[in-house]
């Protein structure tokens, strides 16, 4: 069983949809701390040719992510707006906009619940039938961290879509391939210095590997002809721009798959 964990965010791109795409079960980690200045409450839009951050306000404090609320709810009219700008001339448009703006118009109280309703729309939108789990129905408020923490956070999302009395191999897909040598998982552990991040999983009885992935290109009709390609926008760049042809665009992100492959996946360090 592969199993995929990563933060919510607003509109987030196309790596986290291939991630949800090709595990078997996704867990959204909305129970640790929120980070300031990430992408959990903000995503790049490119307007009149220059990127720019679409941001929602929060209300401050140190707290979990699933404990954020909207300082402003009434941002989401302008950001609903601008997306409409610049979007509305792409082929596709029309096919999301209807749920889009429901999603805009409803009232939301937190963060969190607004990102997983437009993560819902995404979804159904590539076709992901991937279970989508939220760490704060699996568990309490986390007691361990990083590597430990994110074994926890497998084991409970196991437990929770494999019928009692199987026991099945679980694996964490990490990130990317390859990954970086400074990346956490890479990193001494704090409990126990002499062990990585990924070997306190893998003690727990989760291997940790990477994968493929190589950002799809595609045509950006909202763009003026020579415009670049723009990278890590919001996912729906590529539902609006190309529909129905979405899903096989976005998996032949695995870099040597073919869209319909399982992707290959890597140790940490190599094959």
């Amino acid at each position: 069983m592969r199993v995929a964990v990563h933060q919510p965010g607003y509109h987030r791109h196309l790596y986290y949809f291939y991630k949800m795409a090709i595990s078997d079960v996704f867990v959204s980690l909305d129970h640790v701390q929120f980070a300031r200045s990430d992408w959990q409450n903000r995503q790049v839009f490119v307007h009149e040719g220059v990127r720019r951050w679409l941001t929602l306000p929060v209300r401050g404090g140190r707290e979990a992510i699933r404990r954020k609320v909207l300082a402003d709810p009434p941002a989401l009219a302008s950001h609903w707006d601008r997306i409409t700008s610049i979007y509305r001339g792409t082929p596709y448009f029309s096919a999301y906009e209807g749920a889009l703006g429901e999603v805009y118009a409803a009232s939301w109280t937190y963060l969190n619940d607004l990102c997983d309703a437009l993560t819902d729309v995404a979804r159904k939108g590539f076709g992901i039938t991937t279970p989508y789990l939220r760490a704060s129905h699996l568990m309490g408020e986390p007691e361990a961290a990083k590597g430990a923490l994110l074994a926890d956070v497998v084991h409970r999302a196991a437990e929770t879509v494999i019928p009692s009395g199987r026991e099945p191999s679980l694996t964490y897909l990490a990130c990317s391939h390859p990954m970086g040598e400074d990346h956490y998982l890479r990193r001494p552990s704090g409990k126990d210095p002499a062990l990585a991040e990924h070997e306190v999983m893998e003690a727990r009885g989760v291997r940790v590997r990477t994968f493929g992935y190589r950002h799809p290109r595609y045509a950006q009709a909202q763009h003026t002809p020579g415009f670049p390609f723009q990278e890590e926008l919001t996912a729906y760049d590529l539902l609006f721009n190309h529909g129905p042809e979405a899903r096989d665009i976005l998996l032949g992100a695995g870099t040597g798959t073919g869209a319909r492959e399982r992707p290959n996946l890597y140790r940490i360090g190599g094959k």
